[in-house]
């Protein structure tokens, strides 16, 4: 009774190995350990399926889709490749008129530091200590710059990004659209 016991509590492994010859065994040798196997009872009934899956295909399975959503996004978006131009164009005049608004405040905090440093080499010549109020304009007026300087530059970047972004968009349309 005891054998017969073990013999129902065993199991057997069945996979196929590199050279393509289906093999059965206790357990598995190391060398095949990465592939598909199934486990049976001694009445050669699968009892569990073990289905390796390689990660490298499926990560290039999830692009592949993930390119041709954006190859079908990208064809619906445009007849004509001049159209990618024309909404390039489009997304850049925010940034446009920003930077454009940065670039005149700066002229006028810069104007404003001009009068404020004449008005303290004024009181400089006359040999009286800098009013409070003119020191904190003086440094509110380097921070502004300072802010407008990093603002500029960041839209700036992203103008180039929003460059990058169609113009890999165009070439990327202008492919799919040539006949194969």
């Amino acid at each position: 009774m005891s054998n017969m016991a073990a013999a129902e509590g065993k199991k057997i492994v069945k996979w196929v190995d590199s050279k393509g010859v289906t093999q059965y065994g206790d357990k598995m040798p190391a060398s095949d350990a990465g592939r598909n196997n199934s486990e049976m009872n001694t009445q050669g009934m699968v009892i569990k399926k073990n289905i390796t899956t390689n990660k490298s295909n499926d990560l290039q399975d999830q692009q592949k889709l993930e390119q041709d959503r954006k190859d079908k996004i990208l064809l619906a978006s445009y007849t004509k490749a001049e159209e990618n131009d024309l909404a390039k164009e489009r997304n850049l005049e925010l940034d446009k008129a920003a930077l454009q608004a940065l670039t005149q405040q700066k002229i006028n905090i810069t104007n404003r530091t001009a009068r404020n440093n004449k008005l303290a080499d004024g009181f400089k010549a006359r040999k009286i200590p800098l009013p409070a109020y003119l020191i904190e304009e003086l440094k509110l007026s380097k921070t502004e710059t300072a802010n407008i300087d990093k603002q500029m530059t960041q839209r700036k970047l992203s103008m180039a990004a929003t460059n990058a972004r169609y113009t890999e968009e165009k070439v990327r349309f202008v492919a799919l659209k040539q006949p194969t």
